[in-house]
């Protein structure tokens, strides 16, 4: 759905956003880490003030967001001084974007709702696999061995990749935004109708940026399957090439590849989920909100990051969801409010979650 942006420099109505938007409203500084929320104060002589609690210093230019009435609100205003834990601001431009929210928040637990209380348990974030592959190199080794002495024995070329492994690993990036396999059965041959689009993309994207590869002109096939955990977050890639055309044998072959790759990881008690349990504060079909006052918590979210975890449902029953963060917030009162995007569920899952979802609307009708 297309927004409709409004942009606004003229100072003389500046006093008016202000007091439309941020009296009475909830307004938050965003961060690398997250965004703070603010405690509005007042708008006069065309400075705004605010109460940011636990904030000591703040760049020369600051941007502000705030959510009323299906907008949302960016601000970027200039620091001017500060007063313990009042900060003054001078406004420089407002943007406002129009955008009629797609679905409604279901609120669940809290108060008088006991009996709708959810909680996300078994995290595993993809930062976290990251960090815990780079610490174990020796392992890794030994598997990559293991697989490639097997795939050598009917494959020319074998490569297998982990996501710590290299920032500018084109399949690495391909599989972090499209977490299925790709095959190019002969990169000479004209492609199909189906094929096409992925056939141009894999030349102009992947094999023009794989010198090593695009120099062994001999090799004119490829498959290409990602390694995933829980099938929601990829962190390897198996990958093979052929001097001759390949067949969806060779794929179905790749695929179960990928499968023991992660089975070995598995034994190896690699990517231990979290142990903390955390309250889900509002629902939707395609989103969740995540509160917290733990800060350590924080440390298995990270804004645009890929994250798994396993929905406690009142009904006695489990929903295993894949998501990425879309926007963590320092609230109120300590809490911290981390919103996901849900990108992936099993059909059992989705059963389970889509009839708790529809029960809570019957409920708050």
């Amino acid at each position: 759905m297309t927004a409709q942006i409004k942009t606004i420099t003229d100072p003389a109505l500046f006093g008016e956003m202000i007091n439309e938007y941020y009296m009475g409203g909830n307004v938050f500084l965003k961060t690398k880490s997250g965004n703070i929320y603010l405690q509005f104060l007042g708008y006069s002589d065309g400075r705004v003030a605010f109460r940011i609690p636990r904030v000591q210093n703040l760049p020369e230019r600051i941007t502000l967001f705030s959510r009323t009435r299906g907008a949302t609100i960016n601000a970027k205003m200039k620091f001017l001084e500060r007063n313990e834990d009042t900060f003054i601001f001078l406004p420089e431009q407002f943007q406002i974007l129009s955008l009629t929210r797609r679905e409604d928040r279901k609120t669940v637990g809290g108060e008088g709702q006991s009996k709708n209380v959810i909680y996300i348990e078994k995290i595993i974030s993809d930062f976290i696999v990251k960090n815990e592959l780079s610490m174990n190199s020796k392992k890794i080794d030994n598997i990559k061995e293991m697989i490639k002495f097997d795939l050598s024995k009917q494959f020319e070329n074998v490569m297998i990749s982990f996501v710590h492994e290299g920032k500018g690993d084109v399949r690495m990036k391909y599989f972090a935004k499209n977490p299925t396999p790709f095959f190019i059965s002969d990169i000479n041959s004209e492609p199909g109708e189906k094929t096409k689009k992925m056939h141009n993309f894999y030349l102009n994207n992947i094999y023009s940026k794989d010198y090593k590869l695009s120099g062994k002109k001999e090799l004119i096939s490829e498959i290409s399957c990602p390694v995933l955990i829980r099938n929601t977050i990829p962190y390897g890639y198996v990958q093979v090439n052929n001097s001759t055309a390949m067949s969806d044998g060779h794929l179905s072959k790749i695929k179960r590849m990928s499968v023991v790759i992660n089975e070995l990881f598995r034994k190896d008690n690699f990517f231990q989920p979290a142990s903390e349990r955390l309250l889900v504060s509002d629902m939707s079909k395609k989103g969740l909100g995540i509160v917290f006052r733990d800060r350590r918590t924080t440390r298995y979210f990270k804004q645009d990051s890929i994250v798994s975890f396993e929905v406690m449902l009142p009904t006695m029953k489990k929903a295993m969801v894949g998501a990425i963060v879309r926007n963590i917030s320092f609230m109120e009162n300590s809490i911290i409010k981390v919103g996901v995007e849900i990108t992936n569920i099993d059909a059992i899952s989705e059963v389970n979650y889509d009839e708790f979802l529809e029960m809570l609307e019957e409920k708050q009708q």
